[in-house]
C-alpha cells in the first residue's frame, strides 16, 4: 500500500512542486498585504484537494486501474491507498498552513486565533471535496465526475449569497462568534477536520463497495 501512495506522489510530483512554490509565494504576498490569509489558505486547500482526482484521471488514461485492481492487495487496499494519499496531502497542507500562521504572527503580530480557525475550516473544505468526488470517480470515471467539482465548490457559495440577500440566512450570527472564549473557538474549530475525517471514512466505504462491483 505504501508503494501505491508513493506512486501517486511521483505521478503528481510536478504539480506538487508547483504548488509548493505557489504556497511560498502566497505566504509572501500575505506578509506584504497583497492578499488576505483566509483567501490564500482556502485557495491552496481547494487546489490540493483536486490532486487525488487528477491522479485518478492519470490512472484511467494509462489503464493502471485495471492492473492495480488485480494486485494481491485487493480492491479495498487500492482504494485505501488513494484515500491515504488524500490524508497525506491534508497533513502537508495543514503543516504548511500552521507554518504560515506562525511566520505571519511572528512577523506582523497577526491574530493567530483567526488564522487558526481559517485553517481548520479550509482543511475541512479540503476534505469534503475528495469525500464527494472519489466515490463519483470510481462510479463514473474521473472525467465524467470532474464537472461535479464545480457544483461542489460554486453551488454552496451561490446558495449562501442568495439566502443572505433574501434575508433567509442571518449572517450577523457569525459576529456572535467573537463573544466566544478563545479556547472554545479554537477547540470548536479543531473539531471540524475530525468531522471531515469521519465523512471521508464513510466515503471510503462507499468507494470500496463501488470498486468491488465494477468491472475493470
Amino acid at each position: 500500500m505504501t508503494g501505491l501512495i508513493w506512486k501517486d506522489f511521483l505521478v503528481m510530483r510536478k504539480a506538487l512542486k508547483s504548488y509548493v512554490l505557489l504556497i511560498g509565494v502566497y505566504i509572501l504576498l500575505a506578509y506584504l498585504d497583497f492578499f488576505d490569509y483566509s483567501f490564500i489558505i482556502t485557495f491552496i486547500q481547494v487546489v490540493l484537494a483536486v490532486l487525488p482526482i487528477s491522479a485518478f484521471a492519470y490512472d484511467e488514461q494509462s489503464k493502471w486501474d485495471r492492473y492495480a485492481m488485480s494486485l494481491p492487495l485487493g480492491r479495498r487496499g487500492v482504494v485505501g491507498a488513494r484515500y491515504l494519499f488524500v490524508l497525506a496531502l491534508t497533513l502537508l497542507t495543514m503543516a504548511a498552513g500552521l507554518a504560515g500562521t506562525a511566520l505571519l504572527y511572528l512577523a506582523r503580530q497577526s491574530d493567530p486565533l483567526e488564522m487558526f480557525v481559517t485553517l481548520m475550516v479550509s482543511t475541512t473544505v479540503g476534505l469534503l471535496i475528495p469525500t464527494i468526488l472519489l466515490p463519483l470517480s470510481y462510479k463514473l470515471g474521473a472525467e465524467r465526475a470532474r464537472p461535479y467539482l464545480y457544483a461542489i465548490i460554486f453551488i454552496p457559495v451561490i446558495a449562501l449569497v442568495l439566502l443572505a440577500k433574501a434575508g433567509v440566512l442571518d449572517m450577523s450570527m457569525l459576529k456572535g462568534m467573537d463573544l466566544l472564549a478563545p479556547t472554545a473557538l479554537a477547540g470548536g474549530s479543531a473539531l471540524l477536520p475530525l468531522a471531515g475525517l469521519a465523512l471521508l471514512f464513510v466515503s471510503y466505504l462507499i468507494s470500496c463497495r463501488v470498486a468491488a462491483g465494477k468491472e475493470y
